[in-house]
Formats: structure tokens, sequence, C-alpha cells
């Protein structure tokens, strides 16, 4: 664990710093709360969140299990509610927020940790850590929500064609949760 967070944060070194003072409880400053935010961004979770997930930055993946259930629970049913609302660009963001949790739920689940929001990085965790005949489902996810993510900063999709990539990332979620719940269940029976 210790060497995937200095690999990760080697390169923004602001990031483990902003992680430590969250952890120890310090008062944040104006830099610190610009980090926050632009994780949220790049996340599709609150800023609350995101600092929830630098603080416990050092716990056992498997610790968060709950919190990752909890947080992508949250963020389909926020994205619903947006995209019924026709808050496309919250919706999408939301359901990119929604992705990533279940992405960070798996692997919790196996004990693995994820310590960024990447694409990369969560393309890496699905091509190195997820079972062979579950590996095509995840792929598919996060390449049919990376067009929403998108969406949420270049609003370049008209309504029609965000309809169509929403249901389109919504069916490869489903599959993809229920995946993930029936790793809960063996996990659950495993205890």
């Amino acid at each position: 664990m210790g060497e995937d967070v200095f690999e990760v944060y080697s390169e923004y070194p602001e990031l483990l710093l902003l992680a430590g003072k969250l952890s120890r409880g310090e008062e944040l400053n104006e830099v610190d709360r610009v980090w926050l935010k632009e994780l949220a961004k790049v996340s599709g979770w609150d800023v609350d969140d995101v600092g929830d997930e630098l603080r416990n930055l050092w716990a056992n993946p498997s610790s968060r299990v709950n919190k990752y259930w909890e947080l992508f629970n949250k963020y389909y049913k926020e994205a619903h509610s947006h995209y019924n609302n026709k808050d496309y660009p919250q919706a999408a963001e939301k359901l990119w927020g929604a992705i990533t949790a279940l992405i960070k739920l798996h692997a919790a689940l196996k004990g693995v940790p994820i310590i960024e929001w990447s694409h990369g990085g969560l393309y890496n965790y699905v091509s190195n850590n997820v079972e062979k005949e579950n590996k095509q489902a995840f792929i598919d996810l996060l390449g049919a929500g990376e067009p929403l993510h998108r969406y949420f900063y270049e609003l370049h999709l008209e309504p029609k064609a965000f309809e169509d990539v929403w249901n389109n990332a919504i069916n490869r979620l489903e599959t993809t949760k229920n995946i993930v719940l029936s790793l809960m269940a063996r996990r659950g029976q495993d205890s």
C-alpha cells in the first residue's frame, strides 16, 4: 500500500500533504481547498467524500467496502434525480461518480487499494485485478462512462445523443453492479 501511495502522489506531492493534513484533522488553506475541488471534478464525487477518501488513504481497502457501497448508491440515486430533472451535466457527472465508486467497491472487496480516480488508473485496476470472465464488463462500463464524464466539461452532446449515451452507460452499470453484488454475496458467505 505504501508503495502505491508514493507512486501515485510522487507526481503531485501536494495531494500527499493534503491527505496528511486531513488525516491529522489540520485546518486546510485555500490551495488545499482548490485541490479538493479539482479532485471532486475529476471523481464526480462531492468535496466532503473526496476529503474522506484522502483522510483514509492508508486504511485497509477492505475496511472501506461499506463506504464505497454507500457512495455508489448515493451517486447513482443523484444521477437519476438530475437526469429526471433534465440537468444532464450533473446527471453525467454523478453517474461517473457512481462508476468510480463501484470500481473502488470491487477493489475493496478484493483488498486492492485504488488511491486515484484517473481514467488510466481505473483501467489499470481492471486490467490487472478483475477476473477474466468479468473484465470486459468493467472495460465496457468505463468506455460507456467516459463520454458522460467528458460531457460534464464540454456539453458536446445534443439531448437525444446524451440520452443514448446515458442509456448505454446505465445498462453497462447495471451489468457491472450485478457482478459486484455477486462478489459481495460471496464475500459475505466467506466471513
